[in-house]
């Protein structure tokens, strides 16, 4: 947001303009910014900046985004979106990874238990071979 943008009526295509609705100040702010929630230059109130459907549903004296700026705002959205779908598409098939090798590596832990439970018996066999041989001599 700018005040110079507000004073000298220097608006772009990209300049949401929308008023407080505390004080009524007209503020201007890129579209990037909507949604966003911001203070009021002049009251210091929390304003929403609006959306580009509250725009459009909005008073016919309010000032809407045009429409070049909407197109290329919804193509980056769109690019956004497939990225994070591709992203979150990755982080399944690594949370699927995951669990296969927790699981393999469960099966082993509990193989390696059977077996060093085997080896702690075939040891208190020979702990009471030794014992009753050194008693028999």
């Amino acid at each position: 947001m700018s005040d110079d943008a507000t004073d000298t009526g220097a608006f772009t295509e990209n300049d949401i303009i929308f008023e407080c609705p505390f004080c009524g100040k007209s503020m201007a702010i890129d579209k990037r910014g909507m949604g966003l929630t911001i203070n009021c230059p002049e009251c210091n109130g929390l304003v929403r900046v609006p959306t580009v459907s509250e725009q459009t549903t909005a008073s016919p004296d309010s000032v809407n985004m045009p429409v070049e700026g909407l197109a290329d705002a919804l193509d980056e959205s769109r690019d956004e979106v497939e990225d994070l779908k591709g992203r979150v598409e990755n982080l399944e098939q690594l949370r699927l990874k995951l669990e296969r090798q927790t699981a393999e590596q469960d099966e082993k832990l509990s193989k390696l238990r059977r077996e060093f439970g085997n080896i702690q018996a075939a040891l208190d066999q020979v702990s009471m071979l030794m014992t009753g041989d050194d008693d028999m001599a």
